[in-house]
């Protein structure tokens, strides 16, 4: 139908902004000050995001620029948008070098204990072995285990010793699960219900939310910045300014808005709708 086609003007303009923000990215870089653009989360870019990074990729009158992406193999495969659009990168000469970022290593995670508590390798090689071998060295999983060691009381500070010593038999015994995001779930339902309700509804805000839709949506006052300030100090959410909120990583979202039972979430949903609408 003539409806769904997209006007020739609503197509020029989309044209101009392209053009605006290529010329915008060159006039930035030069050589005594090149420019880095990084951008996360590529598997969810739309057509246009990937476009316009085609088009500042294949520009010849934009120099002195590296361009970095990520995304998660896994969820791109050879019909995604984004593969067509690496490939006509490359078809214009343009040089794409791919990093696959996997776990890190046993070492890795040892040297990473070494430096947060302050101790020798060689005293953090029996801890370190064990934090790998049951997360896998999925840096998420690495520090998110760490918190709960501490949390269980099994990784402490001794004022006596005045260095953290830790119950090496416990933390071998200890049971986690096999995946980042049911880990989180299962600690955040060991939280108050305050905090879950206000993890599950922050969930349902996506990304990034404002305090104040987040109030109207649970219907509280004066709960609202307690929740969130705990929410920041477990590590969940980051405070953006101006009452803005994001959560610190997609996966801790993902993971509280699991606390919502499936055959819930839909009216949950209605829910949150009603409540701000």
């Amino acid at each position: 139908a003539a409806g769904n086609v997209p006007s020739a003007k609503i197509i020029m303009s989309s044209h101009r902004l392209k053009f605006m923000l290529c010329k915008l990215v060159g006039a930035i870089p030069c050589k005594a000050h090149p420019l880095i653009l990084f951008m996360d989360d590529l598997q969810w870019a739309d057509e246009m995001t990937l476009d316009i990074i085609r088009m500042i990729m294949t520009d010849p009158d934009i120099r002195h620029f590296l361009f970095l992406g990520c995304y998660r193999d896994n969820e791109v495969n050879i019909t995604h948008p984004l593969t067509a659009k690496l490939q006509a990168i490359q078809d214009q000469g343009i040089s794409i070098v791919n990093i696959k970022i996997g776990p890190i290593e046993k070492e890795s995670v040892n040297k990473l204990l070494s430096e947060a508590l302050c101790m020798p390798p060689s005293l953090c090689q029996p801890l370190s072995n064990v934090v790998h071998g049951k997360t896998g060295g999925i840096i998420l999983f690495v520090l998110r285990f760490l918190a709960s060691l501490k949390d269980d009381g099994d990784l402490w500070f001794s004022m006596r010793s005045c260095r953290w010593m830790y119950n090496l038999e416990e933390i071998r015994l200890k049971e986690i699960h096999g995946d980042v995001v049911s880990h989180m779930t299962e600690h955040m339902k060991s939280l108050p219900k305050k905090i879950q309700m206000g993890l599950k509804f922050a969930a349902c805000l996506g990304p990034k939310f404002d305090a104040k839709v987040l109030e109207k949506a649970e219907k509280c006052t004066g709960s609202e910045d307690s929740i969130l300030k705990s929410c920041v100090e477990f590590g969940f959410l980051q405070n953006a300014g101006a009452d803005r909120y994001v959560w610190a990583h997609d996966e801790i979202q993902q993971a509280a808005y699991d606390l919502i039972p499936l055959p819930k979430r839909e009216s949950f949903h209605l829910l949150v709708g009603s409540r701000l609408f």
